[in-house]
């Protein structure tokens, strides 16, 4: 059987592991998708019920099974997986394979956020040295252009479907985002601190919130469907 049947054969594993949070009685079903359109409109390929769930961080996440057969196929195979129908993650394999930009560096599956317009997410690593971590997760202080979750240094990632690109949201990148809704842009730009972490976070979310109610802006679903077309 090869890789690409096998990710259609996880329906629903029940393994005797524990999770992270083995001392609670819940179960944790983990949704596997392939496409953009089955991640919109909630329509798994694959399922499991409570694998481990291996936090590198809370920004940096791994699913596993006692199969390395089939820890290959959740590795590689997947664009994505939720879980259940709120807490969505994006697979750093698949954003390698397909966008351009800020992508080598990123590792395991990473939380998303997305609607029909725009998908972005966060992501960083521990601080270098940092040998005493601990994991309330909550935001302890800022550095720079970057933040700190627990020690570890953060920012936004934008996905930009109509270039195939992923970069890492810079005061720069975040002009160029603008662009397209000139009042935020010149308001953005004519921020004295408009470097700052804080500054280019709030204007990002405006950017977001934005774009997603712009009914002239394409969907996703059309820009992914274009670029397939293109390549065909």
């Amino acid at each position: 059987m090869n890789r690409l049947s096998l990710h259609f054969s996880i329906i629903i594993l029940v393994m005797a592991t524990l999770c992270v949070h083995a001392e609670e009685t819940h179960h944790d079903t983990i949704y596997f998708f392939n496409t953009w359109e089955q991640m919109l409109y909630f329509e798994p390929v694959s399922m499991l019920q409570d694998p481990f769930i291996y936090e590198q961080s809370p920004l940096q996440v791994y699913f596993e099974i006692e199969d390395e057969k089939w820890n290959s196929v959740i590795d590689y195979d997947f664009l994505g997986a939720s879980i259940g129908d709120s807490i969505w993650y994006v697979n750093s394999n698949y954003l390698k394979e397909h966008f351009e930009g800020d992508v080598n560096l990123l590792k395991g599956y990473i939380p998303l956020f997305f609607n029909e317009k725009v998908a972005y997410f966060r992501y960083g690593g521990y601080s270098y040295g940092d040998s005493n971590i601990d994991h309330d997760y909550g935001l302890r202080s800022r550095m720079g252009s970057e933040r700190t979750i627990n020690h570890i240094s953060w920012q936004y990632y934008n996905i930009d479907f109509e270039k195939h690109e992923l970069l890492k949201v810079t005061h720069a990148v975040l002009s160029k985002l603008l662009a397209d809704y000139h009042d935020l842009q010149m308001r953005y730009e004519g921020m004295k601190d408009y470097k700052k972490h804080e500054v280019i976070e709030d204007y990002f979310l405006k950017y977001i919130e934005r774009a997603s109610s712009d009914v002239l802006r394409p969907s996703v679903l059309d820009l992914v469907d274009y670029q397939e077309l293109k390549k065909k």
